[in-house]
């Protein structure tokens, strides 16, 4: 009867302290989403800023270093440079271990799950570009576990569905990519739905949720739905090219020649408006915009914009990487000039 006093003693004590645990979700405050709009409106280092000053007020909170490895993320993307891998990596282990310290305190915390499951997602992104495609896999399914614990704990925690949505979007889509994958039928517009619940309902996730809806919807063939969510999130973000690149993929895809060469003007306006850290982005919009031009009857102006691309100082590793965009920018000189002669 001891024993067993003890042990419903130990049980109710274990109780008690997890019931006491501090939740991730009581320990935000609105500098989050002060950051996050900083972020959106291409405003980085005061959103970092913001990030930081969180981190620092809240230390056992994985949110703001997973916030700040998303602004990283973002900062890449947008300048097609890996200047920010070391801090990226660096914030992303450090939300992963925090977090999976505040899942220990309380299994239960949907929070806590959410974040450990979101940098598991950034992790399987990055494996995925190196070619790692087993770790990203691996990843992958762990961040699948923990955002549906976290979505089960809560079920107003909508931000979740992003990663569901995701998985399930792209689990369908690598099938025709990775062949050894086993094919688990068609999820992608299931995977589309659960997304809108994060566009409509998600408490920080709604404006990515958007903006990956727009390019599942490129992916998925579905134009007019694309077009529609761009337009929004331009209209929202006017300063930041990080919006601006789905509506000419759009036009591009489907052989809008005049619209896809405005959409690349106006894109290749932003870009250069804004600090440089790598030519990539200038001499790929310069090479669609040139390829619109001539494709649209404008062949002179196709001639200049393929020869300034071809003039962009680039280094060995970038020349690599654009090997192809650089080959059809001297095609496009050759087929403008035939073009206009007498």
């Amino acid at each position: 009867m001891t024993r067993y006093l003890h042990i419903l003693l130990l049980v109710c004590c274990l109780a008690a302290a997890l019931g006491a645990a501090p939740l991730v979700s009581d320990d935000f405050d609105d500098s989050i989403d002060r950051g996050l709009n900083l972020l959106y409106r291409g405003d980085y280092e005061p959103a970092s800023t913001v990030f930081d000053s969180f981190i620092a007020a809240h230390p056992q909170n994985p949110a703001g270093w997973f916030f700040t490895a998303g602004l990283y993320q973002v900062m890449m993307t947008d300048f097609e440079s890996d200047a920010w891998a070391k801090q990226f990596n660096l914030h992303l282990d450090s939300a992963l271990a925090i977090a999976d310290r505040a899942v220990a305190r309380n299994p239960r915390d949907a929070w806590a799950h959410f974040i450990r499951g979101g940098t598991y997602g950034y992790l399987t992104a990055r494996d995925g570009r190196s070619g790692s495609y087993v770790a990203a896999l691996a990843h992958g399914l762990s961040a699948l576990s923990d955002f549906k614990r976290a979505a089960a704990l809560d079920p107003g925690l909508y931000d979740s569905y992003l990663g569901i949505g995701s998985y399930h979007y792209f689990r369908t889509r690598a099938v025709s990519i990775l062949k050894w994958l086993p094919f688990i039928g068609d999820a992608r517009d299931k995977g589309i739905e659960e997304i809108k619940l994060a566009v409509q309902k998600g408490r920080y996730s709604g404006v990515m949720a958007r903006n990956g809806l727009v390019w599942i919807y490129i992916d998925y063939g579905k134009h007019d739905r694309a077009l529609e969510l761009a337009r929004g999130l331009e209209e929202e973000f006017p300063a930041n090219p990080f919006f601006f690149w789905a509506r000419p993929e759009v036009y591009w895809r489907t052989k809008r020649w005049a619209e896809a060469a405005e959409a690349y003007r106006r894109l290749l306006t932003l870009i250069e408006s804004r600090p440089v850290y790598s030519n990539y982005n200038r001499v790929l919009v310069k090479h669609r915009l040139a390829k619109s031009l001539l494709e649209s009857g404008r062949p002179r102006e196709a001639a200049q914009e393929a020869q300034e691309a071809l003039n962009i100082p680039s280094d060995k590793a970038m020349l690599k990487k654009q090997v192809y965009e650089r080959r059809l920018c001297r095609e496009i000189i050759q087929q403008s000039g035939k073009k206009l002669k007498p």
